[in-house]
């Protein structure tokens, strides 16, 4: 089975998606971008196109793609969001060169935010970011933490027993609380500090050679600072881990597919990205990015490449199937739960053990999650009142996420059946 950008069965799958988010993602495609769908929306239908793509961290991608075409009140908002993002970047910046005053000695790489922008092209103030992570190695990231935490740092120790990639994010509480505004220049910018670039334990799949991209970082000018980054054609391969780790958990954000679209759609041609890329890469690790890879090219029609054309290909035939059914499944989460990324997961595992161990983590979790409100307001000023607040929008949040559970947990039996027809057909026998 060759699988190809597949514009015609996605456009069926999106076709469930509420016609404000099928709009959106019309708009952004990379290789015909249509904003038909996107003229026709109502006033409210505006309103939940754009609580869609602040969600999305699409706000500003949009913006830059169909600022002509929206309405005169959704440019000017999203004007007013571009303006506040300017400034959120001007605070961003800061805290990177006082980061990188204060971890001088200890050395580490910039992940993801404007760091991405040199690989994709975008102008860092049109990019959202919320958070800045490093990597630092695994025996000194505790130096770095300790570094930060002299500077007002406090470590959120509710997330210390999550699987993650990095230590409990460092956050200074400065008061500061959510009042709906995703572009608020106030927002406080958590440092995570990340100690290794994959998590095979608990996604039970290697990434053979990642480990390497430390040792071959590199010094980039972006957005008027010196930044050490990873080498580019590793921090493509950072870059669709990272998509593939939230894709897999269920949590993957259209922003971060679209920005891999991009980097894809950019160096598509460029071979000094893609030698080093096949010689550094491991057949594991290249295999991981190519689930990335045709995860964008499905949703943005981006051109791939060569290279990542043929990783694409080699792709087990159940992974295909999966792509060719439910290649939208992700978007339509938050409109109709489901949890298909468990048989995409399937696809990639040999062992039956790592099979069911993934299964019972994703359909039947335990862990509760972490805390949703108040994060940033100093326990001086928890009050008995804001406290009963915080533990009554924890309880709604919990009973909310247990809803998803719940109702996603026949959807998925049924759809991790039409999976494995489809294989079956495909190759003779589901794998």
């Amino acid at each position: 089975m060759k699988l190809q950008n597949c514009p015609f069965a996605l456009a069926a799958q999106l076709q469930v998606l509420p016609a404000w988010s099928r709009a959106v993602i019309a708009a952004l495609d990379l290789h015909k971008p249509d904003l038909a769908e996107l003229k026709s929306l109502s006033q409210e239908e505006w309103r939940s196109a754009l609580d869609f793509c602040d969600r999305s961290r699409l706000t500003l991608a949009l913006r830059n793609q169909a600022r002509q075409e929206m309405p005169d009140w959704v440019g000017e908002r999203t004007d007013r969001d571009a303006a506040n993002n300017r400034e959120r970047l001007g605070r961003l910046k800061e805290i990177y060169r006082t980061v990188g005053r204060e971890l001088a000695q200890v050395e580490f790489v910039a992940l993801k935010g404007i760091s991405q922008t040199a690989l994709s092209g975008e102008p860092p103030d049109d990019r959202v970011q919320y958070d800045i992570d490093l990597y630092v190695p695994e025996k000194r990231a505790m130096a770095a933490r300790d570094i930060l935490l002299g500077c007002g740092y406090e470590s959120l120790t509710e997330l210390e027993d999550f699987p993650t990639d990095h230590l409990p994010a460092l956050i200074q509480k400065t008061g500061w609380e959510w009042r709906g505004d995703f572009f608020d220049p106030q927002i406080p910018a958590a440092i995570e500090v990340h100690f290794r670039f994959w998590n095979p334990e608990t996604e039970r799949l290697p990434a053979c050679g990642a480990e390497e991209f430390w040792e071959r970082r590199v010094t980039r000018e972006i957005a008027g600072l010196e930044l050490p980054v990873l080498h580019p054609a590793d921090a493509l391969a950072y870059t669709a881990l990272h998509v593939l780790r939230h894709l897999l958990r269920g949590n993957v954000d259209a922003f971060s597919v679209y920005e891999l679209a991009l980097i894809l759609e950019r160096h598509s041609q460029d071979e000094g990205l893609w030698r080093p890329w096949r010689s550094w890469h491991s057949p594991e690790l290249r295999r991981l990015q190519a689930v990335s890879f045709q995860l964008a090219r499905s949703w943005f029609q981006c051109e791939a490449g060569l290279a990542a054309e043929e990783t694409i290909d080699a792709l087990p035939v159940s992974a295909k199937s999966w792509f060719e059914t439910f290649a939208a499944s992700p978007l339509n989460q938050a409109f109709r739960p489901n949890k298909d990324e468990v048989w995409l997961h399937w696809s990639l595992l040999e062992s039956v053990f790592d099979r069911w161990s993934v299964a019972r983590r994703r359909l039947l979790p335990v862990r509760l999650p972490g805390p949703v409100d108040a994060v940033y307001v100093p326990d001086s000023d928890m009050t008995w009142r804001r406290i009963w607040i915080k533990r009554l929008r924890y309880g709604a949040y919990l009973a909310r996420r247990m809803r998803h559970h719940v109702s996603a947990l026949p959807r998925t039996a049924g759809a991790g059946a039409r999976w494995w027809l489809r294989t079956r057909r495909g190759s003779g026998q589901p794998k």
